[in-house]
């Protein structure tokens, strides 16, 4: 049954910015006087847990350091900002693929969405971060983690965008990039590619109907995804 509908997960399955989030983590924790530092294993690890405000729960429960929601949320933000920055000065390329993906879904009249429980920022300095070449108007749905009441890996992102776009489930495809994600997309009964990136590459994708470390070939978009699309 061809598919109606390609639906981008995590800002992760559309570029590559976990350094730059790490980096800004430990900027905003060293500004809050948290004397903590994420080197790249340590976070790597934490990506495990979706969504940053959960991480920073999660390590300072572990760690019986007592922080209260509102200072999460400010460390959060105070990433958000310092992350978002450096995203859009840097014109991040688009992961291998993405766009060839996007255009051919077009031209094949398919929906396409954006389907993320990160903030809106992180969204905005993405398009910015990219020239526009991807931009807002290439979906005709964005979710972010504001329009849903649980992130990752429940799947409300997944089953609200379906629902907004009218779409059953077995007519989708999703794009993902960590174990969490997958699980989120999975769970609405959506099949997934999954495409890890730098710092997820050893998660466990069991649960991916297709795993490639890129969506495209010497030639353009792989042909294992274009079957998955069929």
């Amino acid at each position: 049954m061809p598919k109606t509908t390609l639906m981008f997960g995590s800002i992760g399955a559309v570029v590559e910015t976990s350094d730059i989030q790490r980096r800004a983590y430990n900027t905003a924790m060293q500004e809050a006087g948290l004397n903590w530092h994420w080197e790249p294993e340590i976070y790597a690890d934490l990506l495990r847990q979706a969504g940053g405000k959960e991480r920073l729960a999660h390590l300072a429960a572990a760690t019986g350091t007592a922080l209260s929601q509102d200072q999460i949320d400010q460390i959060h933000a105070r990433k958000t900002e310092i992350a978002a920055t450096e995203v859009a000065a840097r014109r991040v390329a688009l992961r291998p693929g993405v766009m060839d993906l996007v255009e051919l879904a077009k031209a094949r009249g398919m929906k396409l969405s954006f389907v993320t429980t990160t903030f809106k920022p992180n969204i905005e300095a993405i398009f910015k971060a990219t020239g526009n070449t991807l931009s807002a108007d290439s979906f005709d749905v964005i979710i972010t983690r504001d329009d849903v009441q649980r992130g990752k890996p429940a799947p409300d992102a997944y089953k609200r965008a379906l629902a907004m776009l009218g779409v059953s489930p077995q007519h989708a495809v999703a794009i993902e990039d960590t174990a969490n994600s997958v699980m989120a997309a999975k769970r609405a009964g959506i099949a997934v590619i999954a495409t890890p990136g730098e710092l997820t590459a050893d998660q466990d994708l069991w649960q991916a109907d297709l795993v490639l470390s890129s969506l495209a070939t010497g030639s353009g978009v792989d042909r294992r995804v274009l079957e998955m699309l069929d």
